[in-house]
């Protein structure tokens, strides 16, 4: 068992931190919890431990040969003290088939079953969960089975600050009453836009235990080096490059971006088309659809994975037009990190985008899955070079305004010091 790093003395508050992967995993939510523990050590007031999986993807929460994080005794990375907790994948074929069966006869309890093949189904974090000491628990995120974990504690008083990250449009995953339950237990839940928030009020959660606290970015993060992407991939530098930045997921429109481009490269012969980000089971697929298009448009498509957080700048640096046409976002955080290196973005039509985008006056807004009206967008943008410009700095000036890192990180900090100082007017029952 390893010893939580003190930072903050006899009086710090003890923060224990469960999410589904952590760094070296890479993902949107891994990423940001780390943040959050991170800066949660820095500020002094806290002792940080994170309690997580052994897995480097969720797709190892029901495939077993799927990579693994090592896990080192008395791990600590940045000051924070993590335990990595083996799963199970043994009852994932069986519950794949219950839990779509239940699902489409809308039985009793195909919530929890939805929600147990989601995974991570993990007896040693569930144990740890209920016995590690804490003031607080910060939990993330749903449709995840670890979120359940965080309200088993032996000593009911502790107080849950649950970020869950919802995709509200995508009712499959995220409309699930076992976990929508858990909001009205926990001391807060935090909501990263005003939609996110009205969707867990529509679904009857008490409004005094949502707060929205928006995604935030690190103005000191790496500047991009413009021209480094462009250089390394034999990309003209007065070429029309449009691209995508995040996780290379089915869900993130990327096949309408594809089909999109083969439009635009046939109006405009100059375009070339970068995909980067964090590989997952999608990417082959990805891959595969790339190496499918037609000639003057599969040579000039670049895709590049995993990519470290200087190559990530210097490919949106080098962007002409940013275009994340997803499906379902939280938020949305490579909008901001396109902004902050000044290119313009596209974005799918939904109510986390579009709020996030100020409903269109910093960013053009497509439906998802419409390949016609992002062909249209891109064409728009890539002939009109004052309005790319407009669009850019609407946007960076709504980052300036909203969306700065440090504001996030001290809202986060402060309401979990004030759980963990309000936690016996706001007890659980054990889940």
């Amino acid at each position: 068992m390893m010893t939580a790093v003190q930072t903050g003395g006899d009086a710090a508050v003890r923060v224990l931190a469960m999410v589904h992967c952590y760094p070296p995993a890479v993902g949107g939510v891994e990423l940001a919890m780390a943040g959050l523990c991170e800066h949660l050590v820095r500020d002094g007031r806290f002792d940080v431990r994170v309690l997580t999986t052994d897995r480097v993807t969720i797709t190892g929460f029901t495939d077993g040969s799927q990579p693994r994080v090592p896990t080192p005794p008395d791990e600590v990375r940045e000051g924070v003290a993590i335990d990595r907790c083996p799963v199970t994948t043994r009852y994932a074929p069986f519950l794949r088939i219950a839990q779509s069966a239940a699902w489409r006869l809308r039985l009793p309890g195909e919530d929890r079953l939805r929600t147990l093949y989601s995974g991570p189904i993990s007896p040693p974090m569930r144990r740890l969960a209920r016995e590690l000491p804490a003031d607080v628990i910060c939990a993330s995120s749903f449709p995840l089975n670890h979120m359940r974990y965080a309200f088993a504690r032996r000593d009911p008083a502790v107080p849950v600050v649950l970020i869950p990250q919802i995709h509200t449009e995508d009712r499959w995953n995220f409309d699930r009453r076992c976990l929508i339950d858990l909001v009205a237990r926990s001391y807060a839940t935090v909501a990263r836009t005003s939609a996110e928030r009205d969707w867990l009020l529509a679904k009857g959660v008490p409004d005094e235990r949502v707060r929205v606290i928006p995604h935030g970015i690190d103005e000191d993060g790496p500047a991009p080096r413009r021209g480094a992407f462009r250089a390394a991939h034999a990309i003209p530098r007065d070429a029309l490059l449009a691209g995508y930045v995040g996780q290379q997921g089915a869900h993130k429109g990327l096949d309408s971006l594809l089909a999109a481009f083969v439009g635009l490269a046939g109006r405009h012969p100059d375009a070339f088309l970068a995909i980067g980000g964090a590989r997952t089971s999608y990417s082959g697929e990805l891959e595969q659809r790339a190496a499918a298009l037609p000639d003057g448009a599969r040579e000039r498509v670049v895709i590049v994975s995993d990519l470290s957080r200087q190559e990530k700048a210097d490919l949106l640096g080098d962007l002409d037009v940013f275009a994340s046409p997803s499906r379902a976002e939280s938020f949305g955080l490579t909008t901001l990190e396109a902004w902050s290196a000044g290119t313009p973005v596209i974005l799918g039509d939904t109510p986390s985008q579009r709020e996030v985008a100020g409903d269109g006056e910093a960013g053009l807004l497509v439906p998802y899955g419409d390949s016609a009206a992002l062909q249209a967008a891109l064409e728009r943008l890539a002939g009109d070079p004052e309005l790319r410009a407009s669009l850019a700095a609407a946007g960076a000036q709504r980052l300036r305004e909203r969306y700065r890192l440090r504001d996030v990180r001290a809202a986060e900090a402060e309401l979990l010091a004030e759980a963990a100082a309000g936690a016996p007017a706001h007890a659980h029952a054990p889940a």
